[in-house]
């Protein structure tokens, strides 16, 4: 089934902010772009955007109409999707919007999940937790997975993974043969964190003055799980991660995680979350129960 241009044509400009780099990702030039979107504006009497000095902006009729937009795209995927698998074809599509930390944990289940549905395609985006939920609520994204999700109505917890912050170092570092480390243990070795602003520092920050009675001294930071990880296993330092982390990692010997045992570290929760009362696709379906069944079967070291 064919969108008209408009559609595909505003609501890439609504994403992007700008005429231009809407024609870039859409190898569309920018006047017939813009003139589509001028000809609707002529249809409806109200103008779509506020024309800024740096790009273009939603008005309220715009607002409006974007979302009407994005639910149309997202029900004709879902009947698209339903149709393939009355043919029997098994072909779909699936976004996901993803907190950084969680890209290994879902990597693996779709390791598993496509050997059984190769003809489905899957569209990863990876934002903050926040970002998570505006793009699952949006219809920009099919289903999440975010950090301590807000309580609302609007949004669906299908399965929550439990954990706790531990140690990570490499296998053969002087305490990797420990069943448990404290917070002072570490801090005799040097140390890598994440970058000032992230939540895990703060939780760190916090729970590393109230233990040690001072900040953390960070031989080394970063702004990803990837980054932090690659530190440590090139021996900067201890890193303060999760389990669901460095799953890959502990099972191929490359680093060991540690509980930490003097501290109480605040309980978190990895959430797969969906939009309430919103049909989803067959494709959706499927890989929901999957990433649930993993999350639910997932052997994760915690402090209770």
């Amino acid at each position: 089934m064919m969108l008209s241009r408009f559609c595909i044509y505003f609501d890439e400009v609504a994403k992007r902010g700008s005429i231009r780099r809407a024609s870039e990702h859409l190898n569309i030039t920018p006047s017939a772009i813009d003139r589509q979107i001028l000809m609707m504006e002529e249809k409806l009497g109200v103008p779509l955007f506020d024309r800024m000095p740096k790009g273009l902006r939603l008005t309220a009729a715009g607002e409006v109409l974007v979302s009407t937009i994005r639910r149309w795209r997202r029900d004709l995927r879902n009947v698209e999707a339903h149709i393939d698998e009355l043919r029997g074809l098994r072909r779909g599509e699936v976004t996901l919007a993803l907190v950084d930390g969680s890209g290994e944990f879902v990597t693996r289940c779709l390791e598993t999940f496509s050997r059984s549905y190769p003809g489905i395609v899957f569209h990863m985006q990876l934002t903050v937790s926040q970002g998570v939920v505006d793009r699952v609520l949006s219809g920009e994204a099919d289903i999440g997975l975010a950090f301590n999700p807000p309580e609302r109505h609007d949004v669906r917890v299908e399965r929550a993974l439990v954990y706790q912050i531990g140690a990570v170092m490499p296998a053969d570092h002087p305490l990797a043969g420990r069943n448990e480390v404290t917070l002072s243990e570490c801090a005799q070795h040097p140390l890598v964190g994440p970058d000032q602003g992230n939540v895990l520092r703060m939780i760190l920050d916090n729970v590393w003055s109230q233990t040690l009675g001072e900040l953390p001294r960070f031989a080394a930071s970063a702004s990803s799980v990837t980054l932090i990880k690659s530190l440590v296993m090139h021996r900067l330092g201890i890193g303060f991660l999760t389990a669901i982390d460095v799953a890959t990692e502990v099972a191929s010997g490359q680093l060991r995680f540690v509980p930490l045992t003097d501290v109480k570290m605040p309980l978190s929760a990895l959430s797969l979350i969906s939009a309430a009362g919103r049909p989803q696709s067959a494709a959706t379906s499927l890989l929901i129960q999957q990433l649930a069944s993993a999350m639910l079967d997932e052997n994760v070291p915690h402090i209770g």
